[in-house]
């Protein structure tokens, strides 16, 4: 019996640390984006005779290692907002 209480609670843990992903294709099939819980990615391809592009942007949402202000180098400093 308390075997089945350690599965079912590891099962319950899993399902609630479960992330959703949602997928979206554009109707040209050109455009590929993917969205989940760290950000969107987005590839696109691009067709022009016999060369193929493609292009994948990756937008980051949450958490910014930077600050909200993103990163500026030392040599864009502005001490006490000058």
């Amino acid at each position: 019996m308390r075997v089945l209480l350690l599965i079912g609670a590891l099962l319950t843990t899993a399902a609630a640390n479960a992330e959703t992903y949602t997928t979206t294709t554009s109707a040209d099939k050109n455009t590929v984006t993917q969205t989940g819980p760290r950000g969107t990615t987005t590839i696109e391809i691009a067709r022009s005779g016999n060369s193929v592009t493609r292009t994948i942007t990756f937008s980051p949402s949450g958490y910014k290692p930077m600050g909200s202000a993103g990163y500026h180098p030392m040599g864009d400093y502005h001490p006490m907002g000058r």
